[in-house]
């Protein structure tokens, strides 16, 4: 009996040291900002949450707060090669059209129930909709949305350089059948340096319309 609730008192001091460390059950390291295409999540220095895009990060680099212009970014831990392929840029993979309905407000009146359902669930999470993460795949019309980042990976958190380290490389279609879009190192790369890529021109474009 005095082992098993020995065992309890071990399973609850690891909870709480978990939701300690996550702040998975709250939302005081959580404040919003307004960005260049609408309202957008940015998390303090202490403690951002355990997303499965933050627990994607491999054990070459690391999430971490870069500054308040940037918030978070990613930090090489090992040396990369040139050439070395950092990773896949994944989340939901939407046509123009659906992107318009969902961030354009001047076609919000044609959200179906898909996209209300969509819209919805990012409140519920406490995920932004401000269309920043957007990735359009030339040659197809495909878009990843990488914005949510529980449908998302840890290259969405990848910042802008003007002389960046990385480069961007698609396709129309991927081994999966999907439209692929990854980062390819385009130097070599010293532990504790930011891994950053070139969002291009059009980005800082501002938008005719504004987003929701």
């Amino acid at each position: 009996m005095i082992r098993g609730r020995s065992a309890i008192a071990a399973t609850v001091l690891l909870l709480i040291a978990l939701i300690e460390f996550t702040g998975a059950f709250s939302t005081s390291f959580t404040s919003f900002a307004r960005g260049r295409r609408g309202v957008f999540r940015i998390y303090s220095e202490t403690a951002p949450p355990v997303t499965p895009a933050v627990a994607s990060v491999p054990p070459f680099c690391k999430i971490a707060f870069i500054s308040e212009e940037k918030g978070r970014g990613v930090v090489a831990t090992e040396s990369i090669k040139a050439n070395t392929v950092i990773g896949d840029y994944e989340g939901e993979t939407i046509t123009e059209s659906v992107k318009d309905r969902r961030y354009l407000k001047s076609r919000e009146a044609e959200r179906d129930e898909e996209d209300h359902r969509w819209l919805a669930s990012r409140v519920e999470r406490g995920q932004s909709a401000s269309g920043d993460y957007l990735f359009g795949v030339s040659g197809v019309d495909a878009f990843i949305d990488a914005e949510d980042e529980y449908f998302s990976n840890w290259t969405r958190f990848l910042n802008h350089a003007d002389a960046p380290n990385c480069n961007v490389k698609s396709l129309p279609m991927g081994m999966s059948g999907k439209p692929r879009v990854w980062f390819v190192a385009s130097r070599d790369i010293s532990p504790g340096e930011e891994i950053c890529f070139s969002y291009g021109d059009d980005y800082w474009i501002d938008d005719a319309e504004p987003v929701e």
